[in-house]
């Protein structure tokens, strides 16, 4: 005579049914991450990439100087202003600012350099959105390339 387990074979019922539920979660879970939308940060991003070396000397170029331009935001005004140092007065800059945010590049926004008599730059800024941006700072003096990163948040 053959003595009933409790339970039977419940448990085995038991196992199949964690294993196929952790099946149709994890096959779900892939395919929800394959749809959502892959954004690279940039449209060109392997030429990005080809031009890195000339990125360096850029950097490398703007920390040889002793005095190097300033970027700030102003929560209260919404404005960027961008100093370059009394030490740079007699360049004249061709260059641009790009106030970059990394979540989305479809917020990016870029001016040109233009400054008055002084070497100050005001730019307003309203509407942005809240959270990380990045200030790239992009010039050209006497045929040499510079660039100044400087991050802020908007709160």
């Amino acid at each position: 005579m053959q003595k009933s387990h409790p339970g039977g074979r419940g448990w085995l019922w038991g196992v199949t049914l964690v294993i196929s539920v952790c099946m149709v979660f994890f096959i779900g879970l892939a395919i929800w991450s394959f749809q959502g939308d892959v954004e690279l940060v940039y449209d060109n991003y392997y030429e990005k990439d080809v031009v890195f070396e000339q990125q360096i000397r850029r950097v490398e170029r703007t920390e040889a100087l002793s005095v190097k331009p300033r970027i700030r935001y102003n929560r209260v005004s919404e404005t960027v202003r961008l100093t370059f140092p009394s030490a740079l007065e007699h360049i004249n800059p061709a260059g641009e600012l790009l106030l970059f945010r990394p979540s989305d590049l479809h917020m990016d926004r870029t001016f040109s350099l233009v400054f008055g008599a002084d070497t100050v730059q005001v730019i307003s800024t309203p509407g942005l959105e809240k959270g990380l941006w990045r200030a790239k700072l992009s010039w050209m003096n006497e045929g040499l390339e510079y660039y100044l990163e400087e991050p802020f948040i908007v709160q």
